[in-house]
């Protein structure tokens, strides 16, 4: 058995509680382990220690992890727009990088970084868990499959309470500037369905798109989007950051030539409303499936016991990420699947703020 990746983690704030989380998951499993973490909040990087079950060094400067010679891979969870200078870093350090999304507040500057992290051929996985959830990976299967025929359509809402201090206390405010996030409920929080939606019917050709900022802060709290597929496929996305802190859901149906899908989700596995229905076009009433069973053959095939409750489906990831960089294999979702979702994003504000579609092919 490979021994475990040395992973140093740069930034500690609230999202960080879920990723140490998972890697606390990951370093009983024998795949990782967490040995620096780094924040300018000493509390944030006691509390992520903690979760974690103690760390060999903590620092404040987030270059010290990037430079600790016991650092084999480097997970960066800041704020956005401090991405680009820590992954140039990382690159030049030529260490893997696992970094969340969205990679930077504006498309120049993520296109930017998508070119530092090709040219050093630097191993990338970007956090677009949504794709390890097991709800999502049966969907993948069922859509790819060809059993129900090809997809035709799709309607994806997202909706999140907004994650900002003013609604939860103890979340940072960053989210709420435009200088700092470059964007809203799109980029901070959708951009995890743009992916999804490129992953699940293939590269997006056309985005038409309104936004509103309701709550008035100056990035978007709500945006539609109609999205057109290279594949033929269209669908809607919905995307709405709202005040309600108990409501945390994302409502999926896909329309296939021979069944349509549903699925109901929240952030983290076997929430209360997770659900899965298949109506066939010849049945009478949907499918319900077992969530639960679902949950367990996610877990079965990564090759670990079934009856586990892992909660933070972020776990998944970083297992594949770990993996990969142990095989020596690239890993997935990577710099160029964070591309592709970056394009849909700017597409969409461009589109409007021209009050017009905008081609993909539009942006480079």
């Amino acid at each position: 058995m490979a021994s475990p990746l040395r992973m140093g983690i740069i930034g500690c704030g609230s999202i960080a509680r879920a990723h140490a989380a998972a890697l606390r998951f990951a370093a009983d499993d024998g795949a990782v382990r967490t040995v620096a973490v780094a924040d300018p909040d000493p509390a944030g990087t006691d509390r992520v220690a903690t979760i974690l079950g103690g760390v060999d060094r903590t620092y404040r400067d987030g270059y010290e992890v990037i430079h600790d010679p016991e650092v084999e891979a480097v997970m960066l969870i800041t704020p956005t727009r401090f991405h680009r200078e820590y992954i140039a870093a990382v690159a030049e350090a030529g260490k893997p990088l696992f970094t969340e999304k969205p990679l930077a507040p504006t498309y120049p500057v993520a296109r930017d970084i998508v070119d530092i992290v090709q040219r050093a051929a630097l191993p990338t996985q970007v956090g677009f868990q949504s794709r390890f959830h097991p709800l999502y990976r049966h969907a993948h299967a069922l859509v790819n499959g060809g059993g129900h025929g090809a997809p035709m359509a799709y309607t994806l809402r997202d909706d999140q309470f907004w994650p900002t201090g003013d609604v939860v206390p103890g979340h940072s405010d960053w989210r709420s500037v435009r200088a700092e996030a470059g964007g809203g409920a799109l980029l901070e929080h959708s951009i995890h369905s743009c992916d999804l939606v490129s992953w699940l019917f293939g590269p997006v050709r056309r985005v038409h798109a309104t936004t509103r900022a309701v709550f008035g802060y100056d990035v978007e709290d709500v945006a539609a989007l109609t999205i057109e597929h290279d594949s033929g496929v269209v669908g809607t996305l919905l995307s709405v950051f709202n005040g309600v802190r108990t409501r945390e859901e994302r409502r999926l149906e896909i329309f296939l030539e021979q069944a349509s899908i549903e699925i109901t989700s929240d952030f983290i596995v076997g929430a209360p409303e997770d659900s899965f229905l298949v109506h066939q076009s010849d049945a009478p009433h949907a499918e319900r499936l077992d969530v639960t069973r679902l949950y367990r053959d996610a877990v079965a095939a990564d090759g670990f016991d079934p009856g586990r409750q892992v909660f933070v489906y972020q776990y998944f990831a970083h297992r594949a990420f770990a993996t990969a960089v142990r095989g020596g294999t690239p890993p997935s979702p990577g710099i160029d699947d964070a591309l592709r979702a970056h394009q849909v994003v700017e597409a969409g504000y461009r589109s409007a703020a021209a009050r017009r579609p905008v081609d993909i092919s539009e942006l480079d």
